[in-house]
């Protein structure tokens, strides 16, 4: 069997390698220069490193963890742990006791700081209800819809809910849904955070593609695959023919590599989906930054989350993520970094201006996790030989690098159960 990956974003590093393993000969394609989709490394220009997004990963994310594994990264030695925390500059702090779920979470809520026993204990009321309701099973609704049924205060609104579902979900209290972020909770609620030391193609692209040639699979990269031909039950790419192919591309480009007999079908089911953007301000200073722990949020401010690189490879290097970011409208460099920089003093206020500041949007950074979407059915195409991967396409998760994983490896077990029953 003779398989091609399009698109070599994490989802299809994910697939090639699977498939890899189980002896397929695997071509992937890419249409970039280097590897890596959404979450790949950058030139540095004179960073430390450069990423395209600054990205968060928790120790429950079992797909990323295993693909580690796989590719041989000893996951210890590339992350910098830290305790689940919840710590607002601006507002409410807690963390994570060190005691067995969910009584790790509980204690860690009771002892925070900054609100009062019967908020915290108002807070605990509304996270067990969102549980109840998840364990129910009934339906979907916004996260706005939830909040205001809870009666929810503002306090919670802006320094909890809202920095929580922007930062997992990317999308509007008002749009967000309710049993996506429920999942969220569920899985990873009371979990390490994990930040990588190094840039992401040091971490997993490099070691992904290294792993793919070891096993006899083949990386094209800077080769744009367009419409697909079928001849004879075969898919004709650079003339080559292959028995199936995965399209892990970018939903947005997804109709463009189908056959015109599959357009129709996707191109009406994204209709529905829309982006949000998401803006990554990397800001670098002469002194020692030292903020009070690894990230820091911010429940005021521009940015949402401030990762002090200092705690991660010594450098005195902050890296901003501003979710949503097509909120502030079309801001130039500069005027990013002078808002972040706002935001740091903040909490360092004696730094000095940065000496370099690095701003990176990713206009369409991920689908909108909006109530009761549907992802798509791709049955049809499946019976073709043709296989979807991507975080869009989770139902359970938003889209996370974890989403991503998870589709590639179900894209190439797919693949080849289909081949195998043949």
């Amino acid at each position: 069997m003779k398989v091609a990956v399009i698109g070599a974003g994490w989802a299809g590093l994910a697939a090639a390698v699977r498939l890899a393993e189980m002896g397929v000969e695997v071509v992937l394609f890419e249409a970039g220069r280097v590897a890596g989709g959404r979450a790949r490394s950058l030139e540095a220009n004179g960073f430390a490193m450069l990423d395209n997004g600054q990205h968060l990963l928790i120790d429950g994310y079992a797909a990323v963890f295993e693909l580690l594994r796989r590719i041989d990264v000893d996951a210890d030695a590339v992350f910098a742990r830290t305790p689940m925390r919840w710590l607002m500059a601006d507002g409410w702090q807690f963390q994570a006791a060190c005691l067995p779920k969910p009584l790790n979470v509980l204690v860690g809520l009771l002892r925070g700081k900054n609100a009062s026993l019967p908020e915290k204990w108002r807070l605990l009321c509304d996270l067990l209800a969102l549980s109840w309701w998840q364990r129910l099973g009934s339906g979907d609704k916004s996260v706005a819809d939830f909040l205001a049924q809870r009666r929810v205060s503002a306090k919670w609104r802006d320094e909890f809910w809202q920095p929580l579902v922007w930062g997992a979900l990317n999308t509007p209290l008002e749009s967000a849904s309710l049993r996506i972020l429920a999942n969220v909770l569920a899985d990873g609620l009371g979990c390490d955070f994990c930040l990588a030391k190094g840039d992401l193609g040091a971490l997993l692209v490099n070691p992904a593609l290294r792993k793919l040639a070891d096993l006899g699979g083949r990386f094209v990269a800077q080769t744009r695959v367009e419409q697909l031909t079928q001849i004879n039950h075969k898919y004709l790419i650079k003339n080559e023919e292959f028995d199936n192919v995965i399209v892990a591309v970018a939903p947005y480009h997804v109709a463009g590599v189908l056959p015109e007999w599959g357009r129709a079908d996707f191109q009406a089911a994204e209709k529905d989906w829309y982006y949000h953007a998401i803006t990554t301000v990397y800001l670098k200073y002469s002194q020692e930054i030292q903020l009070p722990a690894m990230m820091m949020g911010l429940a005021y401010g521009t940015a949402q989350w401030l990762i002090d690189r200092n705690y991660l490879n010594g450098n005195n290097e902050i890296a901003a993520v501003v979710s949503l970011s097509e909120q502030y409208g079309s801001l130039k460099a500069d005027e990013w970094a002078a808002k972040i920089h706002a935001d740091v003093l903040r909490v360092s206020p004696n730094l000095e201006k940065p000496i370099s500041f690095q701003v990176i949007t990713e206009k369409r950074a991920t689908t909108a996790i909006a109530v009761n979407r549907v992802p798509f059915n791709q049955n049809y195409l499946n019976k073709k030989g043709i296989f979807l991967a991507g975080d869009y396409l989770s139902e359970r998760y938003p889209a996370t690098l974890e989403a991503a994983v998870q589709s590639g490896f179900q894209a190439a077990l797919m693949c080849y159960a289909k081949n195998s029953a043949t």
